[in-house]
């Protein structure tokens, strides 16, 4: 019967797991979330910021390349407008000789240095003269050439806007230089009042310096998706002028645009005098890698410190858990009937407090565990005693009885023998400390009994035992047997017209673990009706005609109270024939022994 009951419980958790759950659910989810969260919100104001900054940058971009137009707009405005350019332009054409062309090309020379100069450009000037389809150049720097086609383009775009400076949408790449250059070209007509100049059209091409400071921003090149930001020139058409990709220049800039996904954002700014427009796609990556970087490091340092928590939790509960499942694991065994064991101290002291408490609790059930095992096996030895006492004083005044009736009618040595045999068997019974002996020795018994009968009775009856040798050392409860044979002799045999027989026999029944010796005591007397022998083992008043059912019940009562239930006494009578009483006992040894009893001849 265990003494330790469950408890009842609807979660069943351990304490490190639960430990780790509300580490896992209260501390290192909220930084997470305020980790993540941070990182979203100072993201958002560092590209915020970063783009704020960039447009800043753009404009002053625009604005460069704005100033960069407009100066060599005036210059060529003012060039158209120089009376000495017009009168050179008309000796120019009146030149009648090489000679003289030469040295008004000269003068023309002359001029257009001192514009090469104060524009500090890298600057060029085709000079076309009215009725001259060669025009007359002048530059500073070889890369900007025109070709024909180029010429006659401009021309025509400044005739039909004369006195007006004419912005052609279209760039030029120059590849004299390290890098390179962009170049562009203005053109202008001189107004109708100054057609008398002999001046049709000035060409200007010029480096745009501010572009390329643009354009070289980034020197990774080409639309990387994730180096970087990517710079457009877009012309007044949606055409791609300029890009620090050369792959995309004349393509339409919207599918360029579109060609750009997040983490990409584009930002626009207007070249007011040309019309043209600044673009620059931005990678967000590029603005966030520092942030990035950073958040990086701190969900590793979170990551790692859940792993060191989740290591240094089982470490920790190791050390606490492992004495609790031992301490379980007693208290299991206590409940199992094991009161041996004991806790064992540790490193806390909170558990050896426990464990000190544990060991007590134990220590006690103990004792009183054997305390009420010491008063129940006492109690059942003085039932016992007191069944056992019930027994002797019955037979000893029949036993007494019949001596002081020999000794009235004869002075006989048979008379000896029956006080020895009587002394003997009173001995044994009343010396005897335990309650088991062996089957041979409660056949010596059972030998002198039936003498001392037989002196009372004569030579009415006969016992007859019928037990295998091997079996005289098992052991049986002491005088199981006499009041067996006594109510066959007394009450079987009352009235019997025969010689009466009691055959005691003794059988072993069943098999290894589950043997049982049974013995039985059968005689051919007259038999039980159905109705005594119902109530036979149920009543400890005597029955009809004298039958002592007290000797059946206590010999029942006995086998129970010393080996339970599952063993006992079984009656079986047949009227005429005689009364079959059988024992079922468990089979014990015993030492085998001599009997300090004398026999009858003794």
């Amino acid at each position: 019967m265990k003494l330790l009951t469950p408890l009842k419980r609807g979660n069943n958790y351990s304490i490190a797991s639960r430990h780790l759950e509300f580490f896992l659910l209260f501390i290192t989810l909220p930084v997470l979330v305020i980790l993540i969260l941070f990182g979203f919100f100072f993201r958002h104001e560092i590209v915020k910021i970063a783009k704020n900054q960039r447009e800043i940058t753009l404009m002053q971009h625009a604005s460069g390349i704005d100033v960069e137009l407009k100066s060599i707009s005036i210059i060529a405005s003012s060039l158209i407008h120089n009376t000495a350019l017009m009168d050179r332009s008309r000796a120019f054409i009146d030149a009648k000789t090489p000679e003289q062309r030469y040295l008004v090309s000269s003068d023309l020379e002359r001029i257009f240095n001192t514009y090469s100069i104060l524009s500090r450009q890298l600057i060029g000037f085709y000079v076309i003269f009215q009725g001259e389809d060669t025009p007359f150049v002048s530059r500073n720097y070889a890369g900007i050439i025109l070709s024909q086609e180029e010429i006659e383009a401009y021309i025509a775009a400044a005739d039909g806007s004369r006195g007006i400076v004419s912005f052609p949408d279209n760039l030029s790449f120059s590849h004299g230089q390290k890098s390179g250059w962009y170049i562009t070209s203005l053109a202008v007509s001189p107004p109708q009042t100054a057609y008398t100049s002999g001046l049709r059209t000035l060409i200007v091409p010029f480096v745009i310096n501010p572009l390329m400071d643009f354009i070289r921003q980034n020197n990774s090149g080409g639309n990387s998706q994730g180096s970087g930001s990517d710079y457009f020139l877009i012309g007044r058409n949606g055409t791609v002028l300029a890009s620090n990709d050369t792959n995309i220049i004349g393509s339409g800039f919207s599918a360029v645009e579109n060609s750009y996904k997040k983490p990409y954002v584009i930002i626009k700014t207007p070249v007011e005098s040309s019309a043209w427009t600044l673009a620059e796609a931005i990678d967000v990556r590029s603005l966030t890698r520092p942030v990035d970087t950073i958040l990086y490091i701190l969900y590793f340092s979170v990551i790692v410190i859940v792993l060191f928590f989740i290591r240094y939790n089982t470490f920790f509960f190791a050390r606490i858990l492992h004495p609790l499942k031992l301490l379980i694991s007693k208290m299991e065994a206590v409940g199992n009937g094991d009161f041996s064991v004991r806790a064992e101290s540790g490193s806390f002291i909170e558990l050896n407090k426990i464990s000190e408490s544990f060991n007590y609790m134990v220590e006690k059930i103990s004792r009183l565990t054997e305390d009420i095992k010491k008063e129940q096996k006492e109690r059942i030895r003085i039932e016992i005693e007191a069944l056992r006492y019930q027994l002797n004083p019955h037979f000893l005044c029949n036993a007494l009885n019949a001596i002081r009736m020999m000794a009235i009618i004869t002075k006989n040595d048979a008379i000896r023998k029956m006080s020895s045999a009587l002394m003997l068997i009173t001995e044994d019974t009343l010396a005897r400390e335990d309650t088991v002996c062996s089957l041979e020795h409660e056949l010596h018994i059972l030998d002198n009994y039936v003498y001392i009968m037989k002196v009372r009775y004569g030579d009415t009856f006969e016992l007859i035992k019928d037990v295998d040798a091997s079996l005289l050392h098992l052991g049986v409860p002491s005088l199981i047997l006499q009041p067996l044979v006594e109510n066959a002799i007394l009450h079987g045999f009352h009235g019997l017209s025969r010689p009466g027989v009691i055959v005691v026999s003794a059988s072993v029944a069943g098999e290894d673990g589950g043997k049982t010796l049974i013995v039985s005591v059968k005689d051919n007397g007259g038999g039980m009706p159905a109705e005594v022998l119902a109530d036979v083992f149920n009543s400890r008043r005597a029955g009809s005609r004298g039958f002592s059912r007290i000797g059946l019940y206590n010999v029942r009562r006995n086998i129970i109270l010393s080996y339970g239930s599952a063993y006992g006494a079984e009656a079986a009578s047949y009227p005429g024939e005689g009364t079959v009483i059988t024992l079922r006992l468990p089979v014990q040894e015993t030492e085998r022994h001599e009997s300090r009893l004398m026999n009858r001849e003794g």
